[in-house]
């Protein structure tokens, strides 16, 4: 899989009107994250008051010109979105490709069907946070996580298609158990194997399995591999070690799709007599609740930005964080797996009895599988979570 950030020059349009219609004025150019609350004028009379920092909110749209090469014709492309808050509507050449409400939940477009390639394609993104209040924190407005270009072929591995697990670990030796799912986009039967290799911060390898497998035509298929890592290093708050898993899909000798993921080897477990135990040692958990925003940067999920608040925690003395009242960005977990703070990760504040008027309460009954879906898919191979 190729995948690049598309973070670099964007145009935004504010606008307390409808942006996505009408004659485009006052764009101003953006790099993401990018959170458009932090640019208004404060209001005493703010809908949201406090929660809001006496921001308004509103409507903005992004647009953004993405040459695709006629190289990738055969591809399959998407936009995949860390974030944005909220009621994302994504245009791809005025041609309308997905909608996501959720605020905080990551999402992916396909939008091969939508691209003219070896020419230039004109992408929108529209972003509605004018129904408020809608939170009793600061949310923040606009794109304000990163977003990413990922070009795979048409056989390829799913999106966070790898599911990396450790059910039973020793110092002597630690069982691995891995999950992929497997996509064959073409119209044919294609035969391919399966590597799943895993190698240490120097790169040098630890472990592989090898699978082969004849994928249906238009078909998706799940793989599971065990194998076993004698002497492993464990992750600990103390020592949070880090192995790299390269899943690659090859066909006739050559590499086809490929997939990294960091991560660790660990044990967790919960008991009423000895409460919670890190590789069969109990363990206090010593933290707080943290929220996504980063001061007076505003919401805006700067990967350093992200990684400087679990340092601080981390030399205050804490060892755990609870992901207050949402989904994180992956730059704050992937801080936490590398420098050693477990996770509560949480989904959403509010059921089905709002908290404030336009919360997460109103949609619950028709959001709340997709977003659980996008949560534990993202974030289930992070060692740092526990919760």
């Amino acid at each position: 899989m190729f995948r690049e950030r598309l973070d670099q020059k964007w145009i935004f349009y504010p606008s307390i009107e409808n942006p996505l219609y009408g004659t485009y004025r006052n764009g101003i150019e953006v790099d993401l994250p990018h959170d458009f609350s932090i640019m208004q004028k404060r209001d005493p009379n703010a809908l949201a008051g406090a929660a809001s920092g006496y921001y308004p909110g509103g409507m903005g749209c992004y647009t953004k010109t993405l040459f695709i090469p006629k190289e990738w014709a055969d591809h399959r492309i998407s936009l995949y979105f860390e974030g944005v808050y909220m009621n994302a509507a994504v245009y791809v050449n005025e041609q309308l490709v997905n909608r996501h409400y959720y605020g905080y939940t990551s999402f992916e477009c396909d939008i091969t069907p939508y691209l003219n390639f070896d020419a230039d394609n004109f992408i929108k993104v529209g972003v509605n946070n004018s129904a408020v209040p809608n939170s009793r924190w600061y949310s923040g407005s606009g794109i304000y996580r990163h977003v990413w270009l990922e070009v795979r072929d048409q056989v390829h591995i799913s999106p966070d298609g790898v599911f990396f697990q450790t059910p039973d670990v020793s110092q002597a030796e630690a069982a691995l158990r891995i999950e992929t799912t497997l996509e064959n986009h073409r119209a044919s039967n294609e035969s391919v194997e399966l590597y799943s290799i895993l190698t240490d911060p120097n790169g040098i390898q630890a472990a592989e399995a090898k699978q082969e497998i004849i994928l249906d035509a238009n078909s998706k298929t799940e793989l599971v591999q065990e194998f076993s890592l004698k002497s492993p290093q464990l992750w600990s708050v103390d020592h949070p070690y880090l192995y790299t898993l390269q899943s690659q899909v090859v066909k006739n000798g050559k590499v086809i799709d490929s997939v990294c993921t960091k991560v660790g080897i660990r044990s967790i477990s919960f008991d009423a007599k000895e409460g919670f135990k890190l590789n069969g040692k109990p363990m206090k958990l010593k933290g707080g609740c943290v929220h996504h925003d980063c001061g007076i940067l505003g919401a805006a999920a700067y990967d350093r930005a992200e990684e400087r608040k679990v340092e601080i925690l981390k030399q205050s003395g804490y060892n755990a964080v609870r992901c207050v009242h949402n989904p994180p960005s992956p730059a704050f977990l992937d801080a936490c797996d590398r420098l050693g703070m477990l996770v509560i990760n949480e989904a959403f504040d509010s059921w089905r009895e709002n908290k404030v008027l336009n919360d997460y309460g109103t949609h619950f009954d028709l959001l709340w599988k997709s977003d659980l879906r996008s949560m534990v898919l993202r974030d289930r191979n992070h060692p740092s979570i526990i919760m």
